[in-house]
């Protein structure tokens, strides 16, 4: 049984959508011809069940159209959760518990809490070290 997910369009509704796997050059008589292998799918209310591994092309090659919703069946795979736990956690983003600004990565959201909340404790009940040794400096 294959894994399927289900995939959100942003723009598409009620449209066949190809997802291209595979292309294949071929030769005839000196004129070199590139053909597609592809499978199409429809998205009915901006979705669309689509196998995982033709999904992860498909968000791959446009992340800005389409993203992952859930993994579909009554017993998804280990594999097909954690893609769509990954993809989900991505557009959540990172928030900053001080002042709930998003950002787009752990290492931005760190940037950002040392340079605006140096002396705010962090979720673990800790201050940060490299904003406590700036600190020390600076009185010096």
């Amino acid at each position: 049984m294959q894994d399927l997910v289900i995939v959100q369009s942003k723009t598409i509704n009620n449209e066949s959508v190809p997802v291209v796997f595979h292309t294949v050059e071929k030769t005839f008589g000196g004129i070199k011809d590139v053909r597609e292998i592809s499978r199409s799918y429809i998205f009915q209310d901006f979705k669309a069940r689509i196998p995982l591994k033709l999904a992860k092309i498909l968000v791959k090659q446009h992340p800005e159209e389409f993203s992952f919703v859930k993994a579909a069946g009554k017993k998804p795979s280990k594999e097909a959760k954690q893609v769509v736990d990954k993809q989900l956690e991505k557009q959540a983003g990172f928030t900053c518990e001080h002042c709930n600004k998003v950002c787009g990565s752990k290492a931005g959201l760190s940037s950002h809490i040392r340079a605006n909340h140096p002396e705010q404790p962090t979720s673990k009940g800790k201050i940060n070290n490299t904003a406590k040794a700036k600190a020390s400096i600076e009185q010096e």
